[in-house]
């Protein structure tokens, strides 16, 4: 946010939680904050087209997304996006009409985008149908029997996924691969598959025999090539339910969460059983108790991830270095046993980036460079549904504000190093005027370049060119910060406007 001190002074605050409009908290040159522009709003309104599943293919962005055809609804759909307004589009209404496909699980595999949704199959709608996409076929149906495909896993030149069989009374969860003419093939059929990983050149599942007196029983399994047995009994009374599996390349092994002795706690495995270990007892406050571990990244030399230790903390981030003592409270955001529970964590130009929940339910955009003191919140968002990087930029869906009039959309985010410095311009060599306006200003020192105007929510809401001196916008009544550029790059300006 920024703050007005005195007559023309702006200083810019990289934090604040707005409070009717814009609250004076304290003085000082602070950081900027993040910004967003929006790159298309696909679905017009304060609900918006709500982006997701965001997927990196073939040099494209793609994700699903709710939006219109003529003013009539088409449901949930297929897009791609290249970054661009112009460039982000439908790619296939999937399944026609109103109804919404719904296309879910992503994974990018050589030339095709394989993933799940709803599609017609001999004249009806089927749903959790097996699809792939690529530019030359379009949306294709894999298979009509082996539905609701996820956990792809590449071991050497093989694809690995878990999957339903339909084909069978009752259907079963099955461990696939892909054989040479690219169709599914079960790799064994004697095991009752939740989930799929890998340690090394390993096939990880949850999985529980068939034959089990419960097969839902699931314990932690792998694949010998020929067929899936038990690595690891975890937990020898119940199931241990392994899940949220991270192969660390920092580690050299896969993290992951499962219901020990101890409770819900962060496993570590080498694919061996020995070599199969609970990380940390991280959660202490009673004999079972769980600290719920989930987000792992590698980062720094570390795995991040967030976990709580049930007794000082909730849901906070926490590193580790492979070792029971190197397994600690990174730093807790919410302070005591409130959670700000970050999620999305995302690494991008050697920063950590992910979502947090503050009091009061804010929701923010946080960054890190790995040392506590380097962890800071930059935006306040309404809603998040995904970060990811493309093209050396990285890109947020969700909503900015519900004050906005623009819903959950797919947006650039524009990090404080190169976005807003809003200067003091009582000091400034150049001069931005008349201040209020009605939409015209001009702009003293800079003859010719460009402008972009942000609103409080760091949203970009109009941009274009500096012509003799003029900036022309037509933009509601309220508070903006406009930047300037000169075409020579030798004047980078923001200041605090006034649209009456």
């Amino acid at each position: 946010m920024f703050l007005l001190f005195g007559e023309n002074k702006i200083i810019n605050y990289y934090f604040m939680k707005k409070l009717n409009f814009l609250a004076v908290l304290l003085s000082g040159l602070l950081s900027a904050q993040a910004t967003f522009t929006l790159v298309k709003d696909i679905y017009p309104g304060a609900v918006g087209s709500l982006p997701g599943n965001l997927t990196l293919f073939n040099g494209k962005m793609y994700f699903s997304a709710a939006s219109t055809v003529n003013g009539s609804s088409i449901g949930t759909e297929l897009w791609e996006s290249d970054g661009t307004e112009n460039g982000t589009k439908l790619v296939a209404d999937i399944l026609p009409g109103t109804s919404s496909s719904n296309p879910n699980t992503f994974f990018a595999n050589n030339s095709k985008l394989y993933f799940t949704s709803g599609a017609v199959i001999n004249g009806t709608n089927n749903f959790n149908v097996f699809m792939s996409y690529d530019a030359v076929n379009g949306v294709q149906n894999v298979s009509t029997t082996v539905k609701s495909p996820s956990g792809f896993t590449q071991i050497g030149n093989t694809l690995y996924f878990k999957a339903n069989n339909t084909a069978v009374t009752p259907q079963a969860s099955r461990l696939y691969y892909f054989d040479t003419n690219s169709q599914p093939v079960i790799a064994d059929d004697n095991t009752n598959v939740a989930l799929i990983s890998s340690a090394g050149n390993k096939i990880l599942a949850t999985a529980q025999y068939m034959n089990a007196s419960n097969i839902y029983n699931y314990q932690l399994f792998a694949y010998d090539g020929t067929s899936l047995n038990v690595l690891k009994t975890i937990n020898p009374s119940a199931m241990s339910y392994p899940q949220l599996y991270y192969a660390s390349s920092v580690l050299g092994k896969t993290i992951f969460n499962a219901t020990g002795p101890n409770g819900n706690e962060p496993y570590v495995t080498d694919g061996t059983e020995q070599g199969t270990v609970m990380l940390k007892d991280i959660n202490t406050s009673s004999a079972t108790a769980g600290s719920g571990t989930q987000n792992f990244i590698d980062f720094k030399g570390k795995v991040f991830f967030t976990g709580s230790d049930g007794n000082t903390t909730g849901a906070e981030l926490y590193t580790t270095d492979g070792t029971s003592e190197g397994t600690a409270l990174f730093k807790d955001l919410v302070a005591g046993s409130g959670s700000s529970a970050p999620e999305k964590l995302t690494v991008f130009n050697d920063k950590l980036y992910f979502f947090a929940t503050m009091p009061g339910n804010v929701k923010q955009l946080w960054e890190s460079d790995g040392t506590p003191q380097g962890t800071k919140a930059l935006a306040d968002v309404n809603t998040a549904g995904g970060l990811l990087v493309y093209n050396n930029n990285l890109y947020f869906s969700g909503r900015v504000s519900i004050a906005d009039t623009i819903g959950a959309e797919l947006y650039k985010v524009n990090l404080p190093d190169a976005t807003l410095a809003v200067a003091d311009t009582s000091k400034s060599e150049i001069r931005i005027y008349p201040n209020p306006s009605k939409g015209t200003f001009f702009v003293n020192g800079v003859k010719a370049g460009i402008f972009e105007m942000y609103d409080f929510s760091g949203r970009m809401v109009k941009a274009g060119k500096i012509s003799e001196g003029k900036v022309s916008v037509n933009a509601d009544a309220g508070n903006y910060i406009l930047k300037v550029k000169s075409d020579d790059n030798k004047i980078s300006q923001s200041q605090k406007v006034v649209i009456q």
